[in-house]
């Protein structure tokens, strides 16, 4: 089983902590209309966040946003999908939150891209 080896030895990297909400559609009983709710997809998974590149702020007319693009690390098997929200709390205790791209699977982890916000 090389495979499970190899996951097994990447999940002990994994230090960082990550909470997956997705919105989706629902009937409301009451009034029988769609209204969007945020569910739950995964709560505090084990994940390793990895900086890609230290962004610059944008310039907006009133105030600055950065955006910081990271690669986020999973166990096999985690699937998030493009504008997935993600919180991810790193070993240090630092909190990111932002929206995740698609998950690329491997056989022994997943990679999906993550775009942290932050005002600057």
């Amino acid at each position: 089983m090389v495979r499970n080896r190899e996951a097994n030895v990447l999940a002990k990297t994994f230090r960082d902590r990550m909470s997956v909400y997705r919105t989706r559609r629902v009937r409301d009983p009451e009034t029988q209309g769609t209204v969007e709710k945020k569910i739950t997809i995964y709560e505090n998974i084990p994940c390793a966040l990895s900086q890609k590149a230290n962004d610059t702020p944008e310039k907006q007319e009133f105030h600055s946003e950065k955006k910081c693009t990271h690669t986020v690390f999973t166990l096999p098997g985690v699937e998030l999908l493009d504008n997935d929200r993600a919180v991810i709390i790193t070993e240090a205790g630092q909190e990111f939150s932002g929206t995740t791209g698609r998950t690329f699977g491997y056989i022994s982890h997943g990679e999906t891209p993550f775009t942290a916000e932050a005002l600057a």
